[in-house]
């Protein structure tokens, strides 16, 4: 018997509680708790993709195009803080997905009568809407800027330890095992990563022959972002998923590929992400915390970030070390672990 689709236990999880009011970590939880090996990140994620008033729904296949919120996508209402509840088009007005000025965007499309019984229609946003992030200003982190990124490149090249693992990283991706057909040169591959990097891969073979299976060198070099996906979900012997993301960016990031395609995803990276975003309206982007660890919303989010800074002579490589190190200095590991 088949498993039924994320979207469809979201549902269940929110009409058991008979279309109340619900936190999302209580959706969580009433699906980890019936349904084995669902992955969390893609649970939040087809939250997302169902809630009528969210923005960043537009970021994913099912909402790509501009269309009225009557699908079977279109089954919640975010109510902020965390929650959510049915939608009910009475109750919450009808929304739609609308292309305007070329970029998709999320709207409420109902009319109002005003005091003078002028129809009038809805604005495109609006934070009756969708909920405010506070603006959180920190001094010590100065805006992003081509001057700041040339600083931490100049202090990236002092960082003895970590220039030497690049380099020796390169070697080992580049000219000694550069082809992922063999169990060996995977394994060897994964232990480097998981050792230079502390990526928490608990089980480097299991890794090894997932890779393996996904025949992956073709997508690689093409730049294949779905393979970034397909690689973070490994099934465990316990039958469990468990979503290897940060791993999965750095390995696709350090072999060859085509435009350097694969930015890569890490605790402090993300923190410094969220912290640009609430810093100042408008922010350079649009996302909610858990969404990052969907590697064609991460990178849309870097790249967004290069553009609305100025940055775009940048690579991702170029912007990676930059945001480590910042985000490593302003957001220390209170266990102080390396780069995860």
């Amino acid at each position: 018997m088949s498993i039924k689709p994320v979207w469809q236990m979201v549902h269940e999880a929110v009409t058991a509680k008979g279309g109340n009011i619900m936190k999302i970590s209580e959706i969580i939880h009433y699906i980890k708790a019936k349904y084995d090996g669902v992955n969390r990140g893609t649970i939040h994620c087809q939250i997302t993709v169902s809630c009528v008033n969210r923005q960043s729904r537009v970021h994913y296949a099912q909402n790509s195009k501009p269309r009225i919120a009557n699908s079977q996508h279109d089954f919640l209402y975010y109510t902020g803080k965390g929650e959510v509840t049915l939608y009910n088009p009475e109750i919450h007005g009808v929304w739609e997905i609308a292309a305007v000025d070329g970029r998709l965007i999320v709207r409420r499309i109902d009319h109002f009568v005003n005091d003078d019984n002028a129809v009038q229609s809805m604005p495109a946003y609006s934070n009756l809407y969708n909920p405010v992030r506070k603006n959180v200003r920190r001094d010590d982190i100065p805006r992003p800027s081509q001057e700041e990124i040339r600083r931490y490149l100049e202090k990236w090249e002092t960082l003895e330890n970590y220039t030497a693992q690049e380099r020796a990283l390169e070697k080992l991706f580049w000219q000694v095992a550069p082809i992922n057909s063999s169990l060996d040169d995977i394994l060897i591959k994964i232990a480097t990563l998981n050792t230079f990097y502390s990526t928490n891969i608990k089980s480097v073979f299991i890794v090894a022959k997932h890779i393996l299976c996904l025949n992956i060198d073709e997508r690689l070099s093409d730049g294949d972002e779905t393979l970034v996906d397909e690689i973070a979900n490994v099934t465990l012997s316990n039958g469990k998923v468990r979503n290897e993301f940060s791993f999965a960016t750095k390995y696709c990031s350090h072999h060859k590929n085509k435009d350097n395609a694969y930015p890569i995803y890490d605790s402090y990276v993300e923190k410094l992400l969220c912290h640009f975003r609430d810093a100042e309206k408008p922010g350079f982007s649009d996302f909610h915390k858990e969404e990052l660890r969907k590697f064609s919303v991460f990178k849309r989010v870097i790249c967004e970030l290069r553009k609305f800074y100025s940055l775009e002579m940048f690579s991702f490589k170029e912007i990676d070390k930059y945001l480590w190190q910042l985000g490593k200095e302003k957001f220390p590991n209170r266990y102080g672990k390396k780069k995860d």
